[in-house]
């Protein structure tokens, strides 16, 4: 009964940001994420001010990915991470800096945290008339990847003008990321924008499609036609899978990714089973890799729940990220010019230059 009645309530939050929150310049990692915006959902239309929101321990573990035996420490560490997050609004006279959140109070024996908003931030949560964008909590927290809830909030936006286009730099700026992250258009193309368009027509109820927008040789921005979603199809879509998927039997593959203790566990071959059916391998494998990492006393029970939210999906991106990260840089590069081209433009006009003082 306590259960159906959180899942109804869950289903009538609602998000809602000012535009210019929206458009803001951040990072915040998947977890931390859902936990603004479920602290957002519990702001009321006519609230004059802020108030401290009560979350619990237990929809923070949620949220974490994590077990119940680690939930206390992980999310203590989770908050104190929050409470250091800036984000970057443009405002009319300058840029703001400010922090989410501006404390974070444990109440002992209660599982449970207050959570309090930076006051510097009413103008763009509290009392809003206009230029704002609303979202359902229940999609946003359905998401699995922080990038395809900023991508969808952006592109809610301009719903109804059904497209927006993005200076390549700026996307990554709104997004957050680092220069050394996903440098490579070719990395920021499959890692983001085509693991966020899947899952937005998985999940949302709108959905793009995009075009690459070239200065030169180089995708210079990207711009996003943006659809409505067509539920029905999608789903009829989905059986069809389904039903092609019934031959699929667990890949060994998987199986000897599996600790070896849990191998012959019925729960979990009948997981493996299900999941590959369902999502295919490559689902499969990122969260039986980060069960390994992650997973504390409840190896079948952690996996589980990983296979069922997805909870590899981010991690799986950072160690692609980190591996990238560890390429040996180029020539041009480490010349520290801004690509090959400028860098042979540049030996070329060099070698001209030294002919020239030779043949005098």
């Amino acid at each position: 009964m306590i259960i159906k009645k959180r899942k109804s309530l869950l289903t009538s939050l609602i998000v809602t940001q000012s535009n210019q929150l929206v458009e803001a310049r951040y990072n915040l990692p998947l977890a931390e994420q859902r936990l603004i915006l479920t602290m957002i959902s519990r702001i009321q239309p006519d609230d004059e001010d802020f108030k401290p929101y009560r979350i619990s321990v237990g929809e923070l573990a949620e949220f974490l990915g994590v077990d119940k035996a680690s939930a206390y420490r992980e999310c203590k560490k989770t908050t104190e991470n929050l409470l250091k997050r800036v984000v970057n609004i443009d405002e009319a006279d300058g840029l703001l800096q400010i922090g989410w959140v501006s404390s974070a109070k444990y109440i002992d024996g209660s599982g449970m945290v207050n959570l309090s908003f930076d006051p510097l931030l009413k103008p763009y949560l509290l009392k809003l008339k206009g230029n704002f964008t609303s979202s359902k909590l229940e999609m946003l927290l359905s998401f699995k990847s922080q990038y395809t809830i900023r991508i969808y909030t952006l592109l809610k936006q301009y719903e109804k003008l059904k497209d927006r286009e993005f200076e390549l730099e700026k996307l990554r700026e709104v997004l957050g990321l680092r220069k050394e992250q996903y440098q490579l258009y070719a990395d920021f193309k499959r890692f983001i924008l085509l693991s966020v368009q899947k899952e937005l027509i998985k999940k949302s109820d709108i959905y793009f499609e995009f075009e690459e927008i070239k200065y030169g040789r180089r995708v210079g921005a990207i711009r996003f036609k943006i659809l409505t979603n067509n539920f029905t199809k999608y789903s009829n879509l989905e059986v069809t899978n389904t039903e092609k998927a019934e031959t699929i039997s667990i890949p060994e593959d998987l199986i000897s990714l599996i600790p070896e203790q849990h191998r012959l566990k019925k729960t979990i071959a009948s997981a493996l089973e299900q999941y590959t059916k369902k999502h295919g391998f490559d689902h499969v494998k990122r969260n039986i890799l980060y069960s390994n990492e992650k997973a504390d006393k409840s190896y079948a029970g952690f996996l589980s729940k990983a296979l069922k939210e997805d909870w590899g999906h981010d991690w799986e991106l950072d160690q692609h990220q980190s591996i990238a990260s560890k390429k040996p840089l180029e020539v041009w590069e480490r010349q520290g010019f801004k690509s090959e081209k400028e860098y042979n433009d540049f030996m070329f006009q060099k070698q001209m230059e030294d002919y020239k003082k030779a043949t005098k």
